[in-house]
């Protein structure tokens, strides 16, 4: 049994890159799609692992895993955490964007033991830069406050955040890695840049 079997894990894979040029599910690091490799670690926590996407033909080459498509279409990530909590066997489930090549398992685990002992419907990491509302937990409590900002087509993450019972957990120094995405060419650059200064144990798998 999965150390994690209580939750569920969530991919949001619906990035389509265009300041990168090339949909974000063909993101690689290390000669390995990011995908892929999240996927990996992701199999290793939990026993369900969904991946959201609003186009199931850039998965192709992703085998292991339940591939849904967006049952609500152009809403960003809103749209893929609704999706995903719809489609989730379990109460709730960690959800992390396909983008970020440096997942700390330490602080994955961190965030699913403070939901463990905890009522909130939703757990936040935070540092000096805001918070990380894609890589983070949310129940299934939080589906009609979700379905609300659909139907008027309010997008905004933090706006959802504002009307949930939230807890908002501070990262510290060590722990920022793990947010750490790709939007544009300048960020390729940088992923490069921190593998080669901070070396290959960063992510702490």
């Amino acid at each position: 049994m999965n150390k994690y079997s209580d939750f569920s894990g969530v991919i949001l894979a619906g990035g389509r890159g265009s300041r990168l040029g090339f949909p974000k599910e063909r993101l690689s690091f290390r000669d390995r799609n990011i995908i892929a490799m999240n996927l990996e670690l992701f199999n290793s926590l939990f026993e369900e692992v969904l991946i959201i996407t609003d186009n199931q033909k850039r998965l192709t080459g992703v085998s292991g895993v339940k591939i849904v498509k967006d049952l609500v279409k152009d809403c960003g990530p809103l749209g893929g955490i609704y999706t995903g909590l719809k489609k989730i066997s379990r109460d709730k489930a960690f959800f992390v964007a396909c983008d970020m090549p440096f997942l700390r398992i330490d602080l994955i685990e961190r965030l699913l033991n403070i939901s463990r002992k905890n009522i909130y419907n939703c757990i936040i990491p935070y540092s000096y830069k805001g918070i990380e509302p894609l890589h983070a937990i949310y129940h299934k409590r939080i589906l009609s406050n979700l379905e609300k900002c659909l139907c008027k087509k309010n997008l905004s993450i933090k706006q959802l955040l504002s009307n949930c019972d939230c807890k908002y957990i501070r990262c510290h120094k060590g722990e920022l890695i793990s947010f750490f995405n790709i939007n544009t060419a300048d960020d390729l650059k940088e992923m490069k840049r921190i593998e080669m200064h901070e070396g290959k144990d960063n992510t702490n798998r």
